[in-house]
């Protein structure tokens, strides 16, 4: 197998698996396309939201990502990231996750890799902190 410096390929083999999983119509991809709407005009990137889901997804039992509690998911995706924020510290969702689906073959470099936090720069910086800390709250107006 060839990697490609990007993640990509191994974030769709995640979803892929995701879906052949799921018993059901997953609303997962409906929260994560809701959710990227509303970031528009914050700090936070599509790929912050990518892995929040992700995380949410190998953690919340796929019968639970269904139509009837796609509020409550909303709402575990909001709180995900404030608790992110608040800690200032968000993993990457492949390097070191130890909690991969089996069928995920990633190279042994992700796999023994040390964890890397995409809010790195939010611990070096606190006014991008306190700046975050702001987006969330207008995310939550919205």
């Amino acid at each position: 197998t060839l990697w490609p410096e990007s993640y990509a390929v191994a974030e769709v083999n995640f979803f892929r698996h995701m879906a052949r999983q799921a018993l059901q119509d997953i609303f997962y991809l409906k929260c994560q396309q809701l959710c990227t709407r509303i970031l528009v005009g914050t700090s936070f990137s599509t790929y912050v939201l990518k892995t929040v889901v992700m995380h949410l997804l190998n953690t919340i039992p796929l019968s639970s990502w269904s139509r009837r509690e796609f509020l409550m998911r909303l709402q575990d995706i909001m709180c995900y990231l404030h608790g992110s924020l608040e800690e200032k510290r968000l993993n990457h969702f492949l390097f070191g996750n130890e909690n991969m689906p089996e069928d995920i073959i990633l190279p042994p470099a992700f796999q023994m890799a040390e964890l890397l936090n995409l809010f790195q720069h939010l611990v070096q910086d606190p006014t991008a902190h306190a700046k975050a800390l702001r987006d969330f709250e207008e995310l939550q107006d919205r």
